[in-house]
């Protein structure tokens, strides 16, 4: 009857899983007379009206006037600056006719929260991508390329998002090739490590799987256009650190054309690099991650981890850095190891009963805690987690 009941519950949380972040793509069109205006004028409130039309399609009453857009990418993809119903979008086509312009879009719509977001931030490290093929950065000489992505990465998570408490770590999380996947036992020795050398909550990592060039040729009247177009593909996986299992991962792709000649080294550091094409295009496709990843984030329940036993309490590596006060409860977690039929673990966050706890006095990274339950102190143990309390359990409690 457990076996069962463990089943439809993995089921259940995979089902939400997909519920919870999938997309809700609407489409929206608009169009718009240029006339003598500048042209990138004109184009920019034509988009801003086409992902208005889209709301208005959705049944979500948002204006051109209240759109952010984080610039017109020339690869079409577009996330919104204002963190509202529009979590991103595409340009799916552009045409003029007659002096009219017309821009048809495809909005993903956030009908409504998706889950509550914790008051504490959640500590995320960022660890170095790969890049799998590294012949492919001969041309224009890329080399440092999985670097500079990932801390464009960092950048973008940093600035997108208010929840996160971020540390890039100048090393890969893994030497072996990780495009079919991480083994488990190296995912498990990996997050103890992480969790006990870092205490952070949650790690990205990704490889780079294609910065390939390829020539698009468009037939003319007299002749071929040959254009020089580069790839740029990322594979991006999430670690939960304390439960020791990927949570999130996802491909993201787009090309661009190739603005440099093909045996040009290209200065990375050099805004002409970010500003190209190519550059704005990888920036834009890091955007899409950003975004799904942030939410994933942002929907899990924060934890704290025990760093330090006192005599009368402990110390948890969380402080007002992390939105923490003084007189906040939290409540003693314990992971667990469950082995199921195939042998393979799984861990699992067990709340331990009785085990409230409260801030006595905080730092920027550390907070000093003790037990307003019987014995909660005695109970803890060094790298336990503490979560915060719920309602219900602060009630109970003081009735206690």
């Amino acid at each position: 009857m457990m076996k069962n009941f463990i089943f439809l519950l993995h089921i259940t949380l995979l089902l939400w899983s997909e519920f919870a972040f999938s997309e809700n793509w609407i489409h929206g069109e608009a169009h718009m007379k240029i006339s003598d205006a500048p042209f990138e004028d004109v184009r920019q409130m034509t988009i801003k009206n086409a992902f208005a039309d889209a709301s208005f399609n959705a049944g979500v009453m948002v204006s051109s006037e209240e759109i952010m857009l984080n610039g017109l990418l020339v690869n079409s993809k577009v996330v919104f600056q204002s963190q509202g119903m529009l979590k991103r979008g595409e340009v799916l086509s552009e045409s003029v006719d007659n002096d009219i312009l017309t821009v048809r879009v495809r909005a993903d719509i956030r009908y409504e929260e998706s889950c509550n977001n914790s008051k504490y931030l959640k500590k995320v490290l960022i660890t170095q991508f790969q890049l799998v093929k590294p012949k492919q950065a001969s041309i224009g000489a890329l080399y440092d390329f999985p670097n500079h992505a990932t801390k464009r990465f960092k950048q973008q998570l940093a600035s997108y998002s208010n929840n996160p408490n971020l540390l890039l770590l100048n090393k890969s999380f893994t030497n072996s090739n990780i495009l079919h996947g991480v083994e488990r036992d190296e995912i498990v020795r990996k997050a103890n490590f992480l969790g006990r050398d870092t205490g952070y909550q949650y790690a990205v990592f990704g490889v780079v799987r294609d910065i390939s060039t390829f020539n698009r040729v468009k037939k003319e009247t007299f002749g071929e256009d040959v254009t020089t177009r580069r790839n740029f593909t990322i594979r991006l996986y999430v670690l939960d650190i304390y439960r020791k299992d990927i949570v999130y991962e996802n491909s993201y792709h787009t090309e661009a054309d190739w603005n440099f000649g093909i045996n040009s080294e290209v200065d990375m550091n050099s805004s002409i690099f970010w500003q190209s094409d190519f550059g704005r295009a990888v920036l834009n496709t890091i955007s899409y991650a950003v975004v799904d990843i942030d939410e994933v984030v942002s929907c899990a329940k924060s934890y704290g981890q025990i760093i330090h036993k006192t005599g009368d309490g402990f110390v948890i590596n969380l402080g007002s850095k992390h939105g923490l006060k003084v007189g906040d409860k939290f409540s003693l977690n314990r992971v667990m190891t469950n082995s199921n039929v195939s042998r393979i673990s799984m861990m699992m966050i067990q709340s331990i009963p009785n085990s409230l706890v409260e801030v006595l006095s905080i730092d920027n990274e550390t907070a000093l805690v003790s037990s307003t339950s019987i014995n909660a102190s005695i109970m803890a143990n060094l790298y336990d987690l503490v979560s915060p309390a719920s309602p219900y359990i602060e009630k109970n409690n003081s009735e206690y």
